[in-house]
């Protein structure tokens, strides 16, 4: 990960803690002791059993209880009948009983000195139901009465790598400097295992569901404050109180970046929210006007906030603009160089002395010496790919480089893992070692043959520092989001 990136340290240095003392919510992320209360004692492909193997898989290293009226064993762990025969203290359940009684296990977790208590159990206030509503009303209020914090209901809950609570098996044990709250639990599993593969790590990621109790608001202000992140995602339906969100939101861009995903802008999607956790949308040119106002990064869809966050972490913040492009196909050079300028970057020509300078020791037949520069030719020559990038990143003309691969081009069985490796291992690129930042467009093909490939040439780029893009319309957007980004902030500065 790049340690010179201006906007992330620049934004956080001195500031990145308004408050030295622990905030509010922190028992959440570092609880003693987790009780997992119904999960099945008889189907080990049911959706409980997914708590117990995350939980198992990051190596939890406290108490951990399994409660279900049917006792018994499950991979070790004894299944006690009830809550109230757990030996000692509990400190964070995970409920995954129905919602019918749902309320009464806050009773009983009140008796066992429960601080917090994450309710995946679906079937409340976001089915529309009178009856349903009703239960997340007296969920609530029991939890009001006895003090006891509620995630959720409907939900997937807490990842946080240095407690090693995860919520999902395959999540990374290692923790990083971005925080996550989303509203759906679906797209907290997608945006943490699509970024993991990209190099990005986690601090915090809460998927709160229908936020009977703990809100947005809670966990923006939370993350705000705290030390082990340094850029916050949100994946927003709606939110319980405008004013204090907003207000939270304010004080979040001041100390940390900001990254907004705001579902149900349309019509068709402010119903399918009213039906995931019966929030309430809103239109999309408000959230638009209030990102701009208060300098958040606005994406369109989750692929979108992955491809800023690898922008964030791994691309040095380039002084400018131009952009030198460097890969192998004349018709990808068009269209990446159509993807770049479409955006605002620019693609400035080569002058004559660099392209003379590469014609020294390139031959002119099957390289294209403009911008983008067609390698084709050379591509797999290391000592000339290595000389001609130098060149490249040297040139005073160019503020980063961009080198671009489309594996669907090549023809099998060409495309081996030993040569793809070889390929993006030719460029012997790595982040730092050249004077200007590099970004990596890897485009890969879905063809089964070629999977295995492609995957370790991402592995590849991200041991090298390097940010990884899917496409090129993928990375001209990001970069260009970031550089915004950046301009804004030092103009308001």
């Amino acid at each position: 990960m790049s340690s010179h990136h201006s906007l992330l340290t620049d934004h956080c240095r001195a500031k990145s803690v308004k408050n030295t003392h622990q905030h509010s919510l922190e028992f959440l992320f570092h609880p003693s002791s987790v009780a997992l209360v119904g999960i099945t004692t008889t189907n080990p492909w049911h959706w409980t059993r997914t708590f117990l193997d995350a939980l198992i898989e990051s190596e939890f290293d406290r108490p951990l209880y399994l409660v279900n009226p049917k006792g018994g064993e499950i991979k070790g762990h004894k299944v006690h009948t009830s809550l109230k025969d757990v030996p000692g203290n509990i400190d964070h359940v995970i409920g995954l009983v129905n919602a019918h009684t749902a309320a009464r296990l806050v009773e009983e977790c009140a008796e066992k000195g429960v601080r917090a208590v994450h309710f995946c159990t679906a079937g409340f206030s976001e089915t529309g139901e009178d009856e349903r509503i009703r239960l997340e009303s007296q969920l609530v209020e029991v939890a009001r009465r006895t003090g006891i914090r509620i995630i959720g209901p409907n939900c997937m809950g807490i990842y946080c790598p240095q407690s090693r609570l995860s919520f999902t098996p395959s999540f990374p044990k290692e923790r990083g400097p971005v925080g996550f709250i989303s509203q759906s639990g679906g797209n907290s599993i997608y945006l943490v295992r699509q970024a993991a593969l990209r190099g990005v790590r986690f601090s915090k990621v809460i998927s709160y569901g229908n936020a009977c109790d703990i809100d947005e608001t809670d966990l923006l202000e939370y993350l705000t404050n705290d030390a082990d992140t340094r850029v916050i995602c949100l994946y927003i339906e709606g939110v319980k109180d405008g004013r204090r969100f907003r207000r939270a939101l304010e004080e979040a861009t001041k100390e940390k970046t900001v990254i907004l995903l705001k579902g149900g802008t349309t019509e068709g999607g402010a119903r399918a929210v009213a039906g995931h956790t019966a929030a309430l949308a809103g239109s999309r040119s408000t959230w638009d006007a209030l990102c701009k106002q208060l300098g958040i990064i606005s994406v369109c869809n989750l692929d979108e906030m992955v491809d800023v966050l690898v922008t964030l972490l791994f691309l040095p913040l380039p002084r400018g603009r131009n952009a030198v492009l460097f890969g192998a196909g004349g018709g990808a050079s068009v269209l990446i160089a159509d993807e770049f300028e479409n955006r605002g970057l620019r693609v400035p020509a080569l002058p004559k002395e660099i392209i003379a300078q590469i014609q020294e020791f390139t031959p002119a037949a099957g390289n294209i010496l403009r911008n983008p520069v067609d390698y084709s030719q050379n591509m797999m020559d290391a000592e000339s790919t290595s000389k001609t990038f130098d060149i490249l990143a040297r040139w005073e003309g160019t503020d980063f480089v961009v080198t671009f691969i489309r594996t669907g081009q090549f023809v099998l069985p060409w495309l081996s893992e030993s040569r793809m490796n070889m390929l993006v291992g030719r460029f012997g690129v790595k982040q730092g070692h050249f004077p200007k930042p590099v970004a990596m467009v890897l485009e890969p093909s879905i063809l089964p043959q070629e999977a295995e490939a492609i995957l370790a040439a991402i592995r590849e780029c991200i041991s090298s520092g390097l940010p990884v893009y899917y496409s090129f319309a993928a990375a001209a957007n990001a970069i260009n989001l970031v550089l915004s980004h950046a301009k804004k902030r030092s103009e308001t500065a």
